[in-house]
C-alpha cells in the first residue's frame, strides 16, 4: 500500500481536497478548536511531531495485538 511517507511520494494536495492552511483557517474549525481549547499552531505541532515520528518508524514490523 502506498502512502504519503513513501520515498518519492508527492507531497502536494490533490487539487479537489483542502489544504491544512485552508482547513485550519475555516470559520468553523476555528469554533470548534476553541470549544476544545486547541489552536491551530498546537494542531500543527501535533501533525508535525507525528509525521516524524511516522517516518522514524518506516519500515518497521507492525505489532499486533494478541488475539
Amino acid at each position: 500500500m502506498s502512502s504519503v511517507f513513501d520515498a518519492g511520494a508527492a507531497a502536494l494536495p490533490s487539487a479537489d481536497e483542502p489544504t491544512l492552511d485552508e482547513i485550519l483557517a475555516d470559520p468553523i474549525v476555528a469554533l470548534i478548536l476553541r470549544r476544545d481549547g486547541l489552536t491551530a499552531g498546537a494542531v500543527r505541532a501535533r501533525l508535525d511531531r507525528e509525521r516524524r515520528r511516522l517516518a522514524a518508524h518506516r519500515g518497521a514490523p507492525v505489532l499486533r495485538c494478541a488475539a
